[in-house]
């Protein structure tokens, strides 16, 4: 990619009235808050985890746990979107 093509990217993103919900913290919420949120999961259930199972289950069943949370924890984020967008 060419910097002016990066450039048309970036005005697009911010000039589209769709990243408009939520305050203008949607794009925040898109590339920080949701890795973030990941990340916790998975330091929570090898927390969890820790304690029952050897350490190789334990990192592989927190994985598991992750993956298995990535879905909903994106359609809770769409459907935010669709409330905020319908006021």
């Amino acid at each position: 990619m060419t910097p002016r093509e990066d450039e048309t990217i970036v005005d697009k993103a911010i000039g589209n009235p769709a990243f408009d919900q939520m305050f203008g913290y949607h794009i925040f919420f898109r590339r920080a808050a949701i890795p973030v949120l990941l990340f916790l999961i998975g330091l929570l259930a090898y927390t969890i985890f820790d304690s029952f199972l050897s350490s190789q289950n334990t990192l592989t069943l927190s994985f598991i746990v992750v993956g298995l949370s990535l879905g909903p924890i994106l359609n809770l984020e769409r459907y935010m979107g669709a409330l905020l967008s319908r006021k």
